[in-house]
């Protein structure tokens, strides 16, 4: 699951949640933002039956500042109504065309262009500001336009202007649009777990590692199938209503994924995001240091007692051996239970609070 997990992750939200979930891959609002996104060591399971207190949470997460009256977008209501066929086929050449799937830019948007776009993204979505016009697609008596022909946006030397700004979030939401009208949704079968349980399920998971109010959280569900076999999932995200205004002004906030799988029932992945997190890469001497405090391992073995609720029995916990890991300034634990199934934690360093705890049922471990 954990080698799976990116492409994954991505795949999903270019496919579920509508506008606002597709936008966020499409559209790069996002960059200024660091996001956390085998061959172990091992360190036999201690024998004791009492493990030292950890810190499992961060103590100083902040209220979530969300609006008293949930906010409603009417964006999809919005391009329903106003998009041509012809419009639409018109995209589909363009995304059919763009065989590297990227666009070319004369310019990098600044920061300050960024945070703008966030704040006026919010507003698109949910207070129906639009632009007066659309964005140009050719060349002309523009200063800010996107070259269909080249696949390039066309900046001027100036900032961006907010009526600018609005028609680069209008295309690239016409974009998105257009795409979900020919994605054939994967849908559940008799056999899984409904929504409503899928939904119940992540709730409970995540309110039982983060210690979290998830009440005020806009809630994504969505359904997926992978694989040769097509395994069935189900994937449940959790974010502020207010993120983006939020990624603007700089204050944090937390988002949460969940990965079910839709068979079993089981949780395979519950996922922390924070949008202020600063990583602290781990360096080889840092490395060694960690090799040799236990209070990891018992930091592990406490989020899966005291958190998770893990009653069985443990038989192995080892370090996980990557240099990614160093590079996101993530110590991963992998616990292997006595049944056969195990569970990895990853954790924060220097904090030791947890980020992911995905987990692989003893038919997966076996295999």
């Amino acid at each position: 699951m954990n080698k799976k997990k990116l492409s994954k992750t991505l795949a999903v939200v270019a496919i579920s949640g509508g506008l606002i979930a597709v936008s966020a891959v499409v559209v790069p609002l996002i960059t200024s933002t660091t996001f956390d996104h085998k061959v172990p060591e091992t360190y036999s399971a201690s024998s004791r039956q009492e493990v030292p207190a950890i810190a499992l949470t961060n103590t100083n997460v902040p209220v979530l500042k969300v609006e008293a009256d949930i906010p409603v977008s009417t964006v999809e209501e919005y391009l329903r109504e106003t998009m041509t066929d012809e419009e639409i086929q018109q995209i589909y050449r363009y995304v059919d065309g763009n065989k590297t799937g990227k666009n070319n830019s004369t310019r990098k948007m600044t920061d300050q262009e960024t945070k703008r776009l966030e704040v006026l993204k919010a507003q698109y979505i949910y207070e129906g500001i639009r632009p007066q016009k659309p964005l140009p697609l050719k060349a002309g008596a523009y200063s800010f336009y996107f070259d269909l022909s080249k696949v390039i946006f066309v900046y001027p030397k100036r900032p961006l202007t907010d009526e600018e700004l609005l028609q680069y979030i209008d295309w690239h939401a016409r974009v998105n649009f257009a795409l979900g009208q020919r994605v054939e949704k994967s849908q559940p079968d008799t056999k899984d777990i409904s929504e409503t349980d899928a939904l119940a399920k992540a709730h409970d998971s995540v309110t039982r590692l983060f210690d979290v109010d998830l009440s005020k959280l806009k809630v994504t569900t969505s359904y997926h199938k992978f694989g040769p076999g097509q395994i069935g999932e189900w994937y449940v995200h959790f974010q502020p209503y207010n993120a983006e205004s939020l990624q603007a002004s700089g204050e944090t906030y937390f988002m949460y994924d969940v990965f079910i799988d839709s068979l079993t029932g089981n949780v395979v992945d519950t996922t922390l995001f924070k949008s202020t997190y600063k990583r602290t890469p781990i360096t080889a001497a840092m490395k060694e240091q960690i090799k040799q405090d236990h209070s990891w391992i018992d930091a592990a073995k406490t989020i899966l007692r005291e958190k998770q609720g893990e009653t069985r029995e443990i038989t192995n916990v080892s370090y996980i051996e990557d240099v990614k890991y160093d590079q996101r300034g993530l110590v991963p634990v992998s616990v292997n239970m006595k049944d056969g199934s195990s569970y990895i934690a990853e954790l924060r360093y220097p904090e030791k609070t947890l980020r992911c705890l995905i987990y692989e049922p003893a038919k997966q471990a076996m295999q």
